[in-house]
């Protein structure tokens, strides 16, 4: 189907973070370019001046271009907090300190609900209708009928296609996995995130942190969690873990850690406010079908570790209005986002193998051999850098840095600190 087939048509596109925004934004772009006059409307039941989507709100490559370059879109200077230089990692009883080549662009520490009201006012006045409700109900077209039912807490819109840009709110997952009869099925696992937001001065943060990120892989002593960190913004820290059984009790046991409480200042258990929340673990089923797709924490293409939920949301959300308006909304049109999407899912599977690897060399204790490895071997040390940053994609990693030699590097030093620690 051409892109004339679909002028005049109604989008209608259920969720108003970064997933939602970065299609309805570039919906718009298209329509304009094409004279496509497509009616675009976004559906956001939060008050973004009083709701926030739980993120330690860290932007990083390529953010600045998929905004400004995809999206024509650049953020007012209040929104950054700060700019992120390096991570200091810490795994394997080891800590290194990881600063790469910035040429990819720039990491940047935001506040998430300013980001996401800004953003959202991008794409009403980008042309999109913003409804500030909730969508209750979807009926998909029958027999004699072409238009999809969208009920709402407002009324009732009658749309062409629907993006599922609903993030992993449990309610809507619900909606479109009725509506779709089962061919859409939510992520099948989930990692648990808990984040504290944590008050102090900047000349406290200038000391203890600076402009560097601390970052914890597999905090020792605390089994469900695979990972936490310190994140510097401008007057506060933000401290999140995650793993799949985490608790709130493993955010409090982190919090005592000695490495992660020299880095804070001192705290009250009684005084801290915790936010839960989830980021998929496996991806979804049924990314796309007749009249529908689904973009962002959804489709469950999170990679592991390197996170990024907000970049693959606005890519994902460009992709699938590109997909709209080049080849039309039926099932096997919208099966053209499969493709375009195919290099962000193929990076799910190598973050995967990433994932178990890391695993394993935690409970050998090769991952601290590695550490060790990168202070002395570039090769081992950018590796590092671009899987934390998330300057590269971790099939990148693989091809570039695991090759026969640095792996047999790898083995030896392992063996040699083995023989060391025996002796």
């Amino acid at each position: 189907m051409a892109s004339g087939d679909i002028r005049g048509k109604t989008v209608a596109i259920v969720g108003g973070g970064p997933g939602g925004c970065g299609t309805a934004i570039r919906l718009a772009q298209l329509s304009r370019e094409r004279d496509l006059g497509l009616r675009v409307v976004l559906f956001e039941g939060k008050d973004f001046e009083h709701h926030y989507n739980q993120c330690a709100g860290v932007l990083s490559p390529p953010i600045e271009e998929l905004l400004q370059d995809r999206l024509g879109v650049e953020l007012p200077y209040d929104i950054y907090k700060r700019q992120i230089f390096g991570y200091r990692l810490h795994a394997g009883k080891k800590e290194i300190l990881l600063v790469g080549d910035h040429k990819g662009g720039a990491t940047y520490a935001v506040r998430r609900v300013v980001f996401d009201r800004f953003f959202l006012s991008c794409a009403e006045k980008g042309g999109a209708e913003v409804s500030h409700s909730r969508v209750t109900a979807i009926d998909f077209p029958k027999k004699g009928r072409d238009n999809v039912f969208l009920y709402t807490e407002g009324g009732m819109l009658k749309a062409d296609v629907v993006v599922g840009a609903f993030g992993l709110d449990d309610g809507m997952m619900s909606v479109f996995e009725t509506a779709t009869g089962g061919k859409y099925r939510r992520p099948g696992d989930y990692m648990h995130t808990f984040v504290v937001k944590i008050a102090t001065d900047r000349a406290f943060i200038e000391k203890k942190l600076g402009s560097i990120i601390y970052a914890y892989l597999f905090p020792p002593g605390i089994p469900n969690l695979d990972f936490g960190a310190i994140t510097p913004k401008g007057d506060h820290v933000i401290v999140n873990v995650a793993g799949r059984r985490a608790t709130v009790e493993d955010m409090f046991a982190f919090l005592s850690l000695d490495i992660v409480r020299d880095h804070l200042p001192p705290l009250s258990r009684d005084s801290l406010e915790v936010y839960r929340g989830k980021f998929p673990g496996k991806p979804a089923r049924g990314a796309t079908g007749d009249r529908y797709l689904v973009v962002g924490d959804a489709t469950g293409w999170m990679r592991p570790f390197k996170g990024k939920g907000i970049n693959m949301a606005i890519q994902t959300g460009i992709q699938a209005a590109e997909t709209i308006v080049d080849h039309g909304t039926d099932s096997a049109s919208l099966r053209k986002y499969e493709e375009r999407s195919r290099q962000l899912r193929d990076d799910y599977l190598y973050g995967s193998w990433m994932r178990h690897l890391c695993k394993a060399g935690e409970i050998t204790g090769m991952l601290g051999t590695v550490l060790s490895m990168a202070k002395v071997n570039q090769e081992v040390h950018d590796a590092l850098f671009s899987a934390v940053s998330g300057h590269g994609s971790f099939r990148d990693i693989f091809t570039r840095y695991a090759r026969p030699r640095v792996l047999a590097d790898v083995v030896r030093n392992y063996v040699r600190d083995r023989r060391r620690g025996r002796s």
